[in-house]
């Protein structure tokens, strides 16, 4: 009797860990060549005392993106006439912003978010050779700013064709590609690694750093 229930105990252990270990990435999902993140509630936060710190995993996620070759960039929206310096003053370390190849102030953007032209003026302001848009994500904790309806919506990052991945602990919601908890800003890394072979080889050829579980919507 133990020896059989010792081994489903095994049997199960293994099946789960196959599933774990499957990067969660939908065949459709597009190779993510660039990654966008809002940032207040995002990638910094604030304790209370009006100055934002980095968010736990933030600074990590920024460095393992950097090291996939991963274009990336912030786009904010704050009060109207603000300008970098105004952005930094917030911050507890405004460098944080020089690790982005871009960022974007609704201040001077087009139109705030989640108007589409914030996202496709913030996608036209990466460096050369761009990746297609549609080959970028769009990080961020509000869901309007993702998009608006699950099929064509019409604003958010999702209306430009931007991969919506969604900083939250509810349940899924369907106007994101993706849900990945509040605590847990590593996941923008496995979603990149799985949509991409290359970045799979690379994961392959030795790289061992842990696959956490991302729930896909």
């Amino acid at each position: 009797m133990f020896g059989k229930r010792h081994g489903l105990v095994w049997t199960v252990a293994a099946i789960c860990l196959f599933a774990f270990a499957t990067p969660p990435v939908s065949a459709g999902t597009p190779c993510i060549e660039a990654v966008f993140f809002d940032l207040g509630n995002t990638l910094v936060e604030d304790p209370g005392n009006g100055i934002f710190v980095l968010r736990t995993g933030a600074a990590q996620t920024v460095a393992d993106l950097q090291a996939l070759g991963v274009a990336l960039g912030v786009i904010t929206n704050v009060p109207g006439g603000w300008t970098i310096e105004d952005l930094e003053a917030l911050l507890a370390e405004p460098e944080f912003l020089d690790e982005f190849d871009t960022v974007i102030l609704s201040s001077q953007a087009p139109a705030p978010k989640p108007d589409p032209a914030i996202y496709t003026f913030a996608h036209a302001s990466l460096p050369a050779p761009q990746p297609a848009i549609t080959s970028s994500a769009f990080v961020g904790e509000t869901l309007s700013e993702i998009a608006n309806s699950e099929d064509n919506p019409t604003t958010g990052a999702r209306s430009v064709g931007m991969v919506g991945i969604h900083l939250s602990d509810a349940a899924p919601s369907p106007l994101a590609d993706f849900t990945i908890p509040t605590d847990d800003l590593g996941q923008v890394v496995t979603i990149v690694r799985a949509s991409c072979p290359v970045f799979e080889d690379d994961f392959e050829s030795g790289d061992t750093t842990e696959w956490p579980l991302t729930v896909p919507n």
